[in-house]
């Protein structure tokens, strides 16, 4: 008989609903107070990124907007598989709340501590369904090393609830 965990993209991971790191919310406070002068202004700079240059750069800055439209920045590891970026992230994080109200994003190459590379590019994003989370995890550990092996590694051990965010690169349309 098949066990459920086969089915999951990390076969590692035994998450808790709801489950958060410990201090997520108050480390991403001060995180968010201490970033770099740029990346809260990347949401007004001219839209003529590519895809291309995102996926030469480590980090990517993934911007995602409040109902009342404010930008949030946030550094994360993204891979790209057959033109969509993948992102690994806590079920319960302001960003994957954020992309369920409003899926525009804004994605553009970033340093570890967000400082932004390149121009912005505007996509959509969602929160993947169990289905499609082997092809994302792939990606990702396609992408990065033992670095990021260990992080989750860590996360499995803590069962923290994960998920990840799919993200399409293309113009948003019609208005905002």
């Amino acid at each position: 008989m098949k066990d459920a965990r086969d089915s999951l993209a990390r076969p590692s991971a035994r998450p808790l609903p709801d489950r958060r790191l410990p201090g997520a919310l108050p480390f991403a406070r001060l995180a968010a107070r201490g970033a770099p002068p740029g990346m809260r202004e990347i949401a007004e700079a001219p839209r003529t990124g590519a895809l291309a240059e995102i996926v030469a750069h480590k980090r990517t800055l993934l911007v995602s907007f409040r109902r009342s439209g404010t930008p949030v920045p946030t550094p994360v590891w993204a891979a790209e598989a057959g033109g969509l970026l993948y992102v690994r992230s806590e079920r319960t994080a302001g960003k994957c709340k954020r992309l369920r109200a409003d899926s525009r994003v804004l994605i553009a190459p970033c340093t570890v501590r967000g400082r932004p590379l390149g121009a912005p590019l505007e996509g959509s994003a969602r929160v993947l369904e169990r289905a499609g989370e082997p092809a994302a995890e792939r990606a990702l550990a396609g992408r990065y090393g033992l670095g990021r092996w260990l992080f989750e590694y860590a996360m499995d051990l803590l069962r923290i609830d994960m998920c990840y965010l799919e993200i399409s690169p293309g113009a948003w349309g019609g208005g905002e």
